[in-house]
């Protein structure tokens, strides 16, 4: 479906997010009756129809949900940015609360989550004594555990990027957004480009990729044993902006008679019974045939590989098929976990003589919390500062070196120095 703008509708992908961070991606399908997210009770399709996305829904007393206005932190006027009080005498034993597990379980079924959250506050021995910071991070912290809220999320590129991230990471080859969105940079991804795409990572990429054409242009995303969609689905992407992204079978690549191979084979007349398999299948036998000659007729201008770590030999047949397919100044842009496979071929495509601008980077994000007076990295053990590699070039003229080249050539450097 195209873009949705205004409120949501059925047939929609959104992003639910609750009060402490975890999200999830679902589909608001014409049978939808209720979303189920985490602990939280179930929340009514109904209740997410109709309100824009952005908007925040809290579960009230009597189990509904209803739209509320988004809280922000208003942090610490000036006139109380200076405060006397101070945490350093406040034990730690856990002895400050006065109510019991018992009694606040009790509460939950006749208090809304904000009057649980008070409680919590007014029978605590310590929080007059805190400063303002840890008072306003205590109330802030007792409220994602008791106040049931969730935001509703447009299915961006870069809120499901993080959401896969979490949930699935292996499927998606540990791509982060920033490394998503670096790729895309580096083989200059615009409207009419056409594109040579290995997109191991459920589809992200290929999404991403459409999202940036726009409906003008192709990529020819090449497969093996299964091409996952879960991306470019979830996107709600235009009719126009999903067509421009044509599968095609890289063991066909690898053929000498491509014609013969299994995946463009005609479908053979009178053996389905149901016309209208067999039409169908007719009409996927036309498509790959153009797609493929298309691919095989015009040159592409840029070559981009995101492969995980079981797809080791998948990425090196596609980088030594796309960049034969390369136009001269188109880009090359390969993604990977292991620095020793990249660096290897780093080498060759410098001595080629084929390609400039070869860059090996690896990218450094850090999430920071921004608060008056409190700004700082986040300081989480779990934070992954540093995830993967991206190797980049351009292409001049001449035979593009493959990764087997790459290996011959580091294998005959290892050999040179045994000998000396």
């Amino acid at each position: 479906m195209s873009f949705v703008t205004g409120n949501i509708k059925r047939g929609s992908h959104v992003i639910l997010r609750d009060s402490e961070g975890s999200q999830k991606v679902f589909f608001l399908a014409e049978n939808c009756i209720d979303l189920r997210m985490g602990k939280y009770g179930p929340i009514p399709a109904e209740a997410v129809l109709n309100v824009p996305y952005g908007a925040n829904l809290r579960r009230s007393l009597d189990g509904n949900w209803e739209r509320v206005r988004r809280s922000v932190d208003s942090g610490v006027d000036d006139d109380k940015a200076e405060v006397q009080e101070t945490n350093r005498f406040l034990a730690q034993d856990n002895s400050a609360q006065s109510l019991t597990p018992q009694e606040v379980k009790e509460m939950k079924g006749s208090c809304t989550g904000e009057e649980i959250v008070e409680a919590l506050a007014s029978n605590s021995s310590t929080f007059a004594g805190k400063t303002k910071f840890a008072q306003e991070k205590y109330l802030k912290k007792k409220a994602q555990k008791h106040v049931q809220q969730v935001a509703i999320l447009r299915p961006t590129v870069m809120d499901l990027c993080e959401t896969y991230l979490k949930h699935f990471r292996m499927k998606v080859c540990g791509l982060r957004f920033d490394y998503l969105s670096s790729i895309l940079c580096h083989a200059d991804v615009r409207t009419g480009g056409r594109y040579f795409l290995l997109d191991c990572a459920a589809g992200i990429v290929a999404g991403a990729m459409a999202k940036q054409l726009a409906g003008s242009g192709r990529i020819f995303r090449v497969f093996r044993t299964g091409c996952p969609d879960k991306g470019l689905t979830e996107l709600d992407l235009s009719e126009a902006e999903i067509g421009s992204v044509r599968q095609i079978s890289i063991d066909a690549l690898q053929s000498e008679d491509p014609f013969s191979h299994e995946w463009l084979q005609a479908p053979v007349e009178g053996l389905d019974p149901n016309q209208t398999r067999q039409e169908a299948r007719k009409t996927r036998h036309e498509r790959r045939k153009v797609d493929f000659e298309d691919l095989q007729d015009q040159p592409v201008d840029a070559v981009v590989i995101v492969a995980g770590d079981d797809d080791a030999e998948l990425a090196a047949d596609a980088v030594e098929i796309g960049l034969q397919r390369l136009v001269s100044g188109g880009r090359a842009v390969v993604f990977g976990h292991h620095l020793q496979p990249l660096a290897a071929l780093q080498g060759t495509w410098r001595t080629s003589g084929s390609f400039v601008d070869v860059r090996l980077e690896q990218l450094f994000t850090r999430e920071y919390q921004v608060l008056p007076l409190r700004t700082h990295p986040h300081m989480s053990a779990e934070a992954e500062l540093c995830g993967g590699y991206i190797l980049s070039a351009s292409k001049v003229v001449g035979d593009c070196p493959s990764v087997s080249d790459a290996a011959e050539d580091q294998s005959r450097k290892g050999k040179r120095r045994k000998t000396r």
